[in-house]
């Protein structure tokens, strides 16, 4: 995992890169070329050694091209010997070296054959060439202005950042796709490369890969597609497994990290606790069971509001814009204690909910919205309101955070991403994969790289993406309940008699923030993404990660939990859409 950095004619300093030096603290790198059009190039790249932790040459160069890399391609051993048999010999034991080989062979077309995640730069003398992942889990942000050109792993890379009014976030309360909320800074799309000519200073950014609409290859037989389930997420994960470093994990008391520790065989996980949610969300209870059949050994980490008023301010400089998402603060918690102990690789369960139509929310409006008297039903009860009219318009209203108001609006946009030959869960599955997994890849990137930790996400195996969106619907959802096919694998993988086996509902990772805020029994939202616009803007513009920590609203009692269970389940009734409860997120 690393930091990166470059442009043409840009301002870019070894100052400039030191701002990424938590995301590659083992070596560090900043040079300057010239192409022969006499434009002057840097080139800056920090470096964290997971795989081959000797130091190497940076940046890595073949011949006269150079590579900026960030992120790992797990299957590099595969493509780094189908070279050497094309004649190629290698200095590195790195990915990194084989991910220019493989561009200056086979050119754009090296990103098929690349299973990972990963933002990467290549100069070749005469333009630049970027790409990203497919899913979008490393992050790689340009500037295009009248300065030049200019690209970095963070934002905070870039001087002169100014606010730009961004409807999409006032929409989303999250940035997608090459949108940010900065002036001129723009993200390279998921799934997507960028070329910039250095002598023309122009730019052209093109697709390699999308989930396609499959329904001529449809599984639908439940056995071969356990079986085949199983089989790529043990590859998936045994291939994160591969460093040259100890590897832990985040644990929770839900399906997807519990199958993960099932099938990695890791000895040490990390899991998080709120000692004012212990008796309404307790994870505990599956956590210990779990660990104790499994033998793991398990750190708890409990983070506390003074924690919280103290890190507001570094963890808004790393996160640089807002997500929506009161999971934040507990992510970089626990990434901190994956960094103090010793750790620079985790696995986590991103991506399984939004693959496998694991959400409650989606779960009531595959239902039609139908009032039943079970316990999801009743935590959504205010929220069955808003189904009516098409699928994508029921959709809209589900998602949209203000409700009916802003639903329109938001069909707007998604309208372009929702395909009449998909079903409705379908296109559900694939807006939560490609849009609103978004904010959270964004956020286990940046609050674990603060602490120099690498997350992987076994789940976004390109492989698995795919395979998901193969799947007859019968196999996501089935009697009313999403993600069948993640609770089948389980039962087959984790032992007899687990807790998490039989767990019928799991909540996500709240946080008790407005609690501590405003002394209210709130999941609501609004006030956390106020706060947080303010403490991105303060910090990131004035690049102040040790500001001063906010403070709280006074009369406001750090020992005062969160309520009765009542409480919790009239809030949820209230903002049913702020608090996920789901059976499987993990």
């Amino acid at each position: 995992m690393c930091g990166i950095l470059g442009g043409v004619n840009s301002d870019f300093t070894p100052e400039h890169l030191n701002r990424l030096a938590h995301r590659g603290p083992d070596q560090s790198e900043f040079i300057t070329q010239y192409a022969p059009c006499g434009a002057e190039i840097q080139l800056g790249q920090n470096r964290l050694n997971i795989v081959d932790r000797t130091d190497i040459v940076l940046p890595v160069q073949i011949d006269d091209t150079t590579i900026l890399f960030n992120g790992e391609i797990y299957n590099y051993q595969e493509i780094r010997t189908d070279l050497e048999q094309l004649g190629w010999t290698f200095r590195t034991r790195t990915d990194t070296e084989v991910a220019l080989a493989a561009y200056i062979h086979w050119g754009p077309d090296c990103l098929q054959r690349f299973n990972g995640m990963f933002a990467l730069a290549i100069w070749d003398g005469k333009k630049f060439f970027l790409a990203r992942d497919r899913m979008g889990q490393k992050p790689l942000f340009c500037r295009m202005d009248r300065r030049g050109f200019a690209f970095a792993s963070e934002i905070k890379a870039f001087d002169d950042l100014q606010l730009v009014q961004q409807d999409l976030f006032d929409l989303f309360e999250f940035v997608l796709n090459e949108h940010t909320i900065y002036r001129n800074i723009y993200a390279v799309k998921p799934g997507h490369y960028l070329t910039y000519d250095v002598e023309r200073g122009s730019w052209n950014s093109q697709a390699y890969w999308d989930i396609e609409h499959r329904s001529a290859k449809r599984i639908t037989d439940p056995r071969v597609a356990v079986n085949s389930f199983i089989e790529l997420l043990e590859d998936a994960v045994q291939l994160r497994m591969q460093a040259d470093v100890d590897v832990t994990l985040f644990l929770s008391g839900g399906l997807d990290s519990s199958l993960i520790a099932g099938l990695s065989g890791v000895r040490e996980a990390y899991t998080c606790q709120f000692d004012e949610f212990r008796s309404i969300v307790n994870e505990l209870h599956y956590v210990d069971d779990l660990s104790h059949r499994l033998g793991i050994d398990v750190n708890v980490v409990t983070p506390t509001r003074d924690e919280f008023l103290h890190d507001l301010a570094p963890l808004s400089y790393h996160l640089e814009m807002p997500t929506g998402s009161f999971s934040a603060f507990p992510l970089y918690r626990l990434a901190k204690a994956c960094h103090d102990g010793g750790y620079k690789v985790v696995l986590s369960g991103e991506g399984s909910d939004e693959l496998f139509g694991g959400y409650v929310r989606n779960e009531q409006l595959i239902a039609d919205g139908h009032r039943t008297e079970d316990d999801k039903s009743r935590h959504y009860a205010a929220m069955l309101g808003r189904y009516g009219g098409s699928d994508l318009d029921r959709f809209c209203r589900m998602a949209s955070r203000a409700g009916l108001t802003d639903a329109a609006l938001m069909k707007m946009f998604l309208i372009g991403q929702w395909d009449e030959r998909r079903s409705a869960l379908e296109n559900i599955c694939y807006i939560e994969s490609r849009i609103f997994l978004q904010p959270l890849l964004q956020m286990s990137d940046r609050m674990c790289m603060a602490h120099s930790v690498e997350p992987r996400c076994p789940f976004l195996d390109h492989r698995i993406v795919e395979f998901a969106f193969s799947l007859d619907d019968s196999l996501r959802l089935r009697d009313g309940t999403g993600k069948w096919i993640v609770q089948e694998a389980a039962r087959r993988v984790l032992p007899d008699g687990c807790r998490v086996l039989t767990r019928t509902i799991k909540d996500g990772l709240p946080a008790p923030i407005n609690l501590w805020m405003h002394g209210q029994h709130s999941f609501d939202r609004r006030y956390w993404n106020s706060i947080m616009m303010a403490e991105c803007m303060k910090s990131l513009l004035g690049r102040r990660p040790d500001s001063r920590p906010l403070t709280p609203c006074p009369n406001v009692d750090a020992a005062v939990i969160v309520g009765t269970a009542h409480e919790r389940d009239s809030a949820i009734a209230t903002h049913g859409a702020d608090m996920e409860t789901t059976h499987v997120i993990g």
